[in-house]
């Protein structure tokens, strides 16, 4: 067993450094083990759950959450990029691979791509920062629905109060509420603008051969300020929103003037 493996049946384990992970990923060979797997249907092939189910198999209880996929606009191009944060550095992540990933799984994350930095141990309340970040805004809808307990993209909530009375907020506006909440719930930071910068609804799949269901697929920028130091560190480590072992909820850093030039 690794010394991380050892770190993280203890009860502290979330205490140990945060890092982000970042691997290239072969596209070609992955969505080739995702059909082995059978994880590729007539019906809908979600990168997310393919992904999640790739990194349990290659590093187990060390696999990074959040992660984020990156893949190219130009579908010919072959490679890929996996981000992640995880309790545990490159070479544990490595040695976990060597030991659990078979030949095809190797070729998709080669052990040699994967690199890791420490994330900062402490944060400074009033640092201003930009960042990035793909959600899945969505709720549970109340009992008093027809639906009651099934997940909702929040702008069609949203709507359906206003009834056939046209919609006062645009899709932005209600997504940006809606990522403002989640910062300011916690009290680790506040939301000083966002932009919707990419918005479609796909498929996702949380089971083998499960039923896919349709959501919102949105990929926001902006600037935040952080407020409670430590409260942001367990945010940036635990990620945003719901589905953040599929994908999405991974904040990406940057300097707040690039977020506002994008």
């Amino acid at each position: 067993m690794t010394t991380a493996e050892l770190a993280l049946t203890d009860t502290g384990a979330d205490m140990r450094a945060l890092q982000m992970i970042r691997a290239d990923l072969d596209i070609r060979e992955f969505h080739r083990w995702a059909g082995v797997r059978g994880l590729i249907s007539r019906a809908a092939f979600d990168e997310g759950y393919a992904m999640h189910c790739l990194l349990v198999e290659s590093f187990g209880e060390l696999s990074p959450k959040p992660f984020r996929v990156i893949i190219p606009p130009i579908r010919s191009r072959r490679t890929g990029t996996l981000y992640g944060y995880a309790r545990c550095d490159v070479g544990d992540l490595r040695a976990a691979a060597a030991t659990f990933c078979d030949p095809l799984q190797a070729k998709i994350l080669p052990a040699s791509s994967i690199d890791s930095k420490p994330m900062p141990a402490e944060w400074q309340s009033g640092k201003r920062l930009g960042f990035e970040i793909l959600l899945r805004p969505t709720i549970r809808r109340g009992r008093g629905s027809d639906r009651a307990g099934s997940e909702c993209d929040v702008f069609q909530a949203e709507a359906e109060k206003h009834g056939k009375e046209m919609m006062p907020q645009t899709r932005e506006q209600v997504y940006t509420d809606w990522l403002r909440k989640r910062l300011e719930s916690c009290g680790a930071a506040s939301l000083e603008s966002a932009t919707l910068a990419m918005f479609q609804r796909t498929c996702a799949i949380r089971k083998l051969h499960g039923r896919p269901s349709e959501g919102p697929h949105a990929l926001m920028r902006g600037t935040l300020t952080i407020s409670e130091p430590e409260e942001f560190a367990r945010l940036v480590a635990s990620g945003i929103g719901r589905h953040k072992a599929y994908g999405y909820g991974m904040l990406l850093l940057r300097p707040p003037q690039l977020a506002r030039a994008q």
